[in-house]
């Protein structure tokens, strides 16, 4: 075995031949996506909220385990955490109402990236900001005094997540208070969070502390632009800009780090260590089989899991290295919904056919305030239920609810 910065990770020849696992693993694939999708994923804007941000960008979304909050970072340096359902009630100023009554916590720089923690990880919700600055914003929330409002407060930490460049992605392993957090200064910072203090009276945090444990801190060849954790949370998966592979980290075996090409399986073995392009979004499937790559060259990647090898490769949409590529899985695992840099639309890709299905736009969308009017910035898609949102330069987020 070699090893990177002290991380062992086994050899190329090994981690590229095709044996009898990728064979089944073939057979498996080849089976799950022999057939069209059901038609069944979100296609309906049923809820757009207005200025959650103020006259900032929103710039990244994300929803908690059970999809009833929405946490948006922005570019007025501030995660606000709304609950958007009561949005859908049919006054006419339910929206207005709901952003209203979203909580805001304030960052030190612009918040690019987000994430939510599973509900069993502590007693009080949290979530997780990543800042322009290098920082980790962690804040506690709660929704028991009312189904309308949210209560949030910034937590204070005993030991800052602090990185020296813009933190590119954030994630909380699903079974476990493990936050992982990846920056463009080509680190990644795996720390545990060991206890929360938080006390909630009323519609307010009287106040709110955490204590954290910093697991290991990995030092990679290159800015991580993408991230995601597999296996409910035993293994983290990284792309490296400039690599031509995606690496997997143990985080049961000391994080060592196994590395699988970008190029497919080669029959005999072998790495080629070159590609001509980046990855810059990963998303794991719903059954966690296979990891989805959006890239900056109009390409999305569908990929066996734990595998270099490739299921399928999606085109018809525009995306390159100035935009901003974000994919998400429909909750059945059928289709992938990405953005497009050509306009505003979201693309619908059935995987099994590899094509795009429909394009979700103001020609296809009229409720809920129709489709958005400026490019998306950022998505994210629930794991639970067929509820997908968006995050625009149009100031807007957009909660899209299965079509009827």
């Amino acid at each position: 075995a070699d090893a990177i910065n002290g991380v062992n990770f086994t050899s190329f020849s090994k981690t590229t031949a095709a044996g009898d696992g990728e064979a089944s693993g073939k057979e498996d694939s080849e089976e799950m996506f022999i057939s069209s999708g059901d038609g069944i994923y979100p296609c309906d804007p049923a809820v757009t909220l207005p200025s959650l941000h103020g006259s900032s960008n929103p710039l990244c979304c994300a929803l908690n385990h059970n999809d009833t909050v929405l946490a948006t970072g922005g570019a007025d340096r501030h995660i606000s955490l709304c609950a958007w359902g009561s949005a859908l009630s049919p006054a006419p100023d339910a929206a207005q109402t709901a952003v209203k009554n979203a909580a805001r916590v304030r960052c030190e720089a612009p918040v690019i990236s987000i994430a939510m923690s599973s509900d069993a990880a502590h007693s009080y919700p949290l979530v997780a900001a990543g800042c322009m600055d290098g920082t980790v914003q962690l804040a506690s929330y709660d929704t028991s005094s009312s189904s309308s409002k949210v209560a949030a407060q910034a937590l204070s930490l005993d030991r800052p997540i602090q990185h020296t460049k813009y933190v590119r992605s954030v994630a909380f392993a699903p079974s476990s208070s493990i936050l992982a957090s990846s920056s463009a200064d080509g680190t990644v910072r795996l720390t545990k969070i060991t206890s929360v203090s938080s006390a909630f009276s009323g519609d307010y945090f009287e106040k709110a502390s955490a204590e954290t444990q910093e697991i290991k801190t990995l030092h990679l060849s290159g800015a991580v632009e993408a991230m995601c954790f597999l296996e409910g949370g035993k293994i983290l998966c990284c792309y490296v800009r400039n690599t031509s592979y995606l690496s997997y980290f143990d985080l049961e075996d000391g994080c060592k780090l196994t590395k699988y090409s970008l190029n497919g399986s080669a029959p005999t073995g072998g790495f080629d260590d070159h590609v001509s392009f980046a990855v810059m979004d990963l998303a794991p499937s719903p059954d966690g089989k296979y990891i989805a790559a959006a890239t900056d060259t109009s390409r999305q990647i569908i990929l066996e899991s734990s595998s270099s090898r490739q299921i399928r490769n999606l085109y018809g949409h525009k995306n390159d290295g100035f935009s901003q590529p974000k994919l998400a899985w429909s909750t059945n695992g059928q289709y992938i919904l990405g953005n497009t840099q050509e306009d505003n639309s979201i693309c619908v890709w059935d995987i099994a056919s590899s094509s795009i299905v429909k394009r979700l736009n103001d020609k296809t969308c009229n409720s809920g305030g129709g489709a958005h009017t400026g490019q998306i910035r950022d998505l994210y898609s629930s794991s639970t239920s067929n509820t997908f949102v968006t995050a625009s330069y149009d100031k807007t987020v957009k909660v899209w609810l299965q079509g009827m």
